[in-house]
């Protein structure tokens, strides 16, 4: 395999927090960011250029022996059409793998850039990829997250990468707990939705889908959401268009429902040859059976015929009948360099990239609940996950302010810009994301959670502001407090009796008239500093009527404070018009300077029927 030298404008510099060295191999810069973690141009020992991932940290023993046991079983993988594993390791409690450098644009760039692929580029591709899924097979792995942007085109040919990973921390099929962590949805085949093992079979589905997308530019399985996409896997048919044979009636094989139809990498090779394609490696050995446990049940004989129009020569798996009824690459990064953040935020919906990833919880023994089925379960979960979602992104896009950075999954900042959030506002979190700094709200979803773990709350983000949905659905947006945690814990007592004090004195203020309501919000402790601080002003101009606070986050924590404040529209004993008195209260709010001045001010009329100016501060509130 032909490595070529990148130039200095092809890899991204090093960030501060990055390190220079990894297990002996010099880092030299970025070459991209994806679901699994961070990669690396770097030099090895001997001068020759590698490719360097550093996934997230782990302390798991189990875990770090699995990935070792992966890694010799990765090394064992023939080299044709892989970029052959080198080393594996752990730096700094960091699994690493170290891969040969291939120099070439991934195939997902290909096609967004110069169209569909056909013709010999096409069967290249597809008996390349086919070539290199049935060496990995072959020494009893399974890739579980075979796309566009884990084949390289490089000087070579297509080459397959990142088919060592499979049981790495965000990467396992079925968890001891139960929880399924899985690839880019859109090329994920159903058992893998549906939370049951994989086996070979399911890398078929997902070459299929490849396959189609390379073909046509477009995916068999499309909508406007993930539930939708992942429904459309599970029980829709797929629309796959025009492709030449015998690949496109593979394609079809390959998408039926029930693994055990699908052909294998070996057979599908097979039917190349039978039409007369000339391979580009040896054909693989015939893979191992799965173990007993990772088989899927199923009374359908093997390569049975699915419901697409099967094409073919009259033997083998093609059998006679009518015609028709984006990337976690180490590549060329010039594309990516131009739309890294815009990749990042996308990855979720075009379904491409490498950085989206479902997370459901599932029974891990036993029936199912009373009236659900194993798909019904499924669907439930990823529509409370939905949902959860659409309730975070209205509440940020409404309370937070402009001022501050978000930071969150893919999907959540694509959803966020989609509502009119400003794109410089949002920081996606990829899986190999170190740490949630630089923002000041992160999108604590269940992935960001398993993510950061306990130090999501215990180093960055201790304060929950609002919470939305349950159980695995549940989201809180918590606030990243200056100087961490710890510094939250010192001042966050002082904090609470320095409000108490301020609140306190308004209900001394003689040009503050304060409701029944209104005085025990006082008394509590949890008003945003900024209000009474704000009214005390404006009561040494004109006397202020205080209606009621409002506006507490809802599901917050003890930092939830209430940030806006109803007040009367007018107030006799300013001995103004009501014109002119709430003109007043207008233009006083519109003076104020940048760091004072609240994030919205509106009339309303609330269920006590007297009309008032609402007045609110954005999240998060400062403490004091």
């Amino acid at each position: 395999m032909t490595s070529g030298r990148p130039t200095t404008s092809e890899i991204l510099p090093l960030r501060d927090s990055d390190p220079h060295e990894v297990g002996g191999y010099r880092l030299l810069g970025r070459l991209g960011e994806g679901g699994q973690g961070v990669v690396f141009l770097a030099v090895g020992p001997t001068g020759s250029w590698v490719a360097v991932k550093l996934l997230p940290s782990t302390t798991d023993p189990q875990v770090r022996s699995r990935f070792l046991k992966e890694f010799a079983a990765a090394q064992r993988v023939a080299r044709f059409c892989t970029a052959q594993i080198l080393d594996a390791g752990f730096f700094e409690r960091r699994p690493f793998i170290v891969s040969e450098y291939v120099d070439g644009p991934s195939l997902v760039e290909v096609v967004e850039q110069d169209g569909p692929r056909g013709g010999p580029a096409l069967e290249r591709i597809a008996v390349a990829t086919l070539t290199a899924l049935g060496a990995v097979h072959a020494v009893g792995m399974v890739h579980r997250d075979f796309k566009p942007g884990n084949v390289l085109l490089g000087p070579d040919g297509p080459v397959v990468i990142d088919f060592g990973l499979a049981a790495v921390p965000g990467m396992t099929t079925t968890g001891p707990s139960g929880q399924v962590a899985l690839g880019t949805p859109a090329f994920m085949a159903p058992e893998a939705l549906a939370g049951t093992r994989v086996t070979a079979a399911a890398d078929m589905w997902s070459w299929a889908v490849t396959m189609a997308f390379a073909g046509t530019g477009e995916l068999p399985f499309k909508g406007e959401s993930l539930t939708a996409v992942a429904y459309g896997i599970l029980h829709s048919e797929p629309t796959v268009g025009r492709l030449p044979e015998p690949l496109g009636s593979l394609v079809h094989l390959c998408l039926n429902k029930d693994p055990a139809g699908r052909p294998s990498a070996r057979d599908s090779l097979r039917e190349f040859v039978a039409a007369g394609v000339r391979l580009v490696g040896p054909m693989p050995p015939i893979a191992p059976a799965p173990a007993t446990d990772d088989q899927t049940p199923s009374s359908q004989p093997a390569y049975a015929v699915t419901t697409g129009p099967p094409r073919g020569h009259g033997d083998g798996l093609l059998s006679p009948g009518p015609t028709r009824p984006r990337s976690a690459r180490h590549g060329n990064s010039r594309t990516r360099r131009r739309r890294r953040r815009a990749a990042m935020l996308l990855a979720a919906i075009v379904l491409v990239g490498g950085v989206g990833a479902l997370v459901f919880n599932l029974p891990r023994h036993g029936a199912p609940p009373e009236g659900l089925t194993g798909q019904s379960q499924i669907n439930q979960e990823i529509s409370a996950q939905d949902a959860a979602r659409a309730q975070a992104v209205a509440w940020i896009v409404q309370q937070v302010s402009r001022a501050d950075i978000v930071s969150c999954d893919p999907v959540v900042c694509q959803d966020l810009v989609k509502k009119g959030f400003p794109y410089a506002d949002v920081l996606p979190l990829g899986s190999g994301s170190n740490d949630p700094l630089g923002s000041t709200l992160v999108v604590a979803t269940a992935a960001v959670e398993a993510q950061f773990g306990g130090r999501l709350e215990s180093v960055y983000a201790p304060i929950v502001l609002a919470s939305f949905g349950k159980g695995s659905a549940r989201i809180n947006i918590r606030w990243l407090y200056p100087g961490g945690a710890a510094k939250y814990q010192s001042v966050a007592r002082g904090a609470l009796s320095g409000r108490e004090t301020a609140e306190t004195q308004l209900l001394t203020n003689n040009q503050i008239t304060v409701s029944p309501k209104a005085r025990a919000q006082l008394l509590s402790g949890d008003i945003d500093p900024r209000l009474p601080q704000l009214l005390a002003i404006m009561a040494g101009i004109h006397p202020v009527d205080i209606v009621a606070f409002v506006d507490q986050s809802p599901g917050g924590g003890p930092a939830s404070l209430m940030r806006a404040v109803d007040l009367a529209t007018v107030d006799a004993k300013a001995h103004m018009t009501p014109t002119a008195y709430l003109g007043w209260i207008k233009g006083f709010i519109e003076a104020q300077r940048s760091q004072y001045l609240p994030v919205w001010e509106q009339q309303e009329t609330p269920g006590t029927g007297q009309a008032v100016l609402q007045i609110a501060y954005g999240a998060p509130s400062p403490l004091s």
